[in-house]
């Protein structure tokens, strides 16, 4: 018996990865370089060969497939295919899915915002089968959201829906967000967020340093974490305020929304052992007792996620 093979492409800021998945989203291979953002032509195009490639590799081809998900780190109108508007390289208005249907021979390609991708890839191949309802929340570089409800993912009338990255969490000392405004819960604990908080403590900080010099750490929210996790408390406040911050983001997504549970996902969300405590605390204090309860769960799909996800958007 032939199994139909599912042709991923995950395309992210930094990084993109190819690879071919069964219907059960286990990725049987991928491929994985870096991404270009100078020119969007050019980088599908590579794209497109990297995808051909694993095909030859499995004896098929991009024809043969069930189709090709597309998971994009960008604004999109998945109805149409249509890439409406990436922060990370500025690109606007691409008809992606007509691009590599036309590029692959494959007709069958679909599109979707990376983070409503990893929502719908929870869904079919993850804690999904279990919670129909629902907050998928990206903590990376950035933070993102998706909300699924009644096994539905929930896109808005702009394909908006879910921003939950730019919910307003801090009014007296707000920092300045990469989308223009102030005081959003990406500029307070997105990874990057972090990152900043720990030089600035360090800087402050001749103590830690020494630390950090004697383990040498990335100067990033992973290396902050590794000092928390070794106990020092300058590092640990840190994540004990991206906490705090998350906590209020999520007492008002509970209050509105009303999830069985709350998935995390993304490289921060690894540090979730270091966080959950202070988002718990503020849940008590703001959350309407009952959805405060919400399950807190680390994604099924791993922390490439968003390639199981693209998998998923091919029906």
């Amino acid at each position: 018996m032939v199994i139909s093979m599912i042709g991923a492409i995950d395309i992210g800021g930094t990084k993109t990865i190819t690879g071919l998945a069964d219907q059960n989203g286990q990725i049987l291979e991928q491929i994985k370089f870096e991404s270009c953002t100078e020119n969007w032509e050019t980088h599908f195009e590579r794209c497109a060969e990297s995808l051909s490639k694993l095909c030859k590799r499995h004896q098929t081809e991009t024809s043969g497939l069930k189709g090709i998900g597309i998971s994009l780190p960008a604004m999109t109108d998945s109805e149409k295919g249509i890439l409406v508007y990436a922060p990370f390289s500025g690109w606007r208005d691409i008809p992606v899915a007509e691009w590599f249907a036309r590029r692959l021979n494959q007709p069958a390609v679909y599109v979707e915002n990376d983070v409503n991708a990893c929502a719908l890839g929870e869904l079919k191949f993850g804690h999904g089968r279990t919670y129909k309802d629902f907050l998928w929340i990206t903590v990376s570089t950035g933070i993102g959201g998706a909300v699924v409800a009644d096994a539905r993912l929930i896109t808005g009338w702009h394909h908006l829906a879910g921003e939950f990255g730019h919910l307003k969490v801090e009014r007296v000392h707000p920092r300045r967000c990469p989308c223009g405004q102030e005081g959003c819960l990406e500029a307070h604990a997105s990874g990057t967020a972090i990152g900043k908080a720990f030089q600035e403590y360090l800087l402050s900080n001749p103590e830690a340093e020494q630390i950090l010099k004697a383990h040498p750490y990335p100067v990033d929210a992973y290396g902050c974490r590794m000092l928390a996790v070794k106990g020092d408390k300058g590092a640990m406040e840190i994540y004990r305020q991206a906490g705090r911050y998350l906590g209020i983001a999520i007492a008002q997504a509970v209050n509105l929304l009303n999830p069985q549970a709350v998935i995390f996902g993304g490289g921060v969300s690894a540090s979730l052992d270091l966080l959950e405590p202070e988002i718990r605390r503020v849940l008590e204090k703001e959350a309407v007792h009952q959805a405060g309860r919400a399950v807190f769960l680390y994604t099924a799909l791993g922390y490439e996620a968003a390639l199981a996800g693209a998998a998923a958007l091919v029906p």
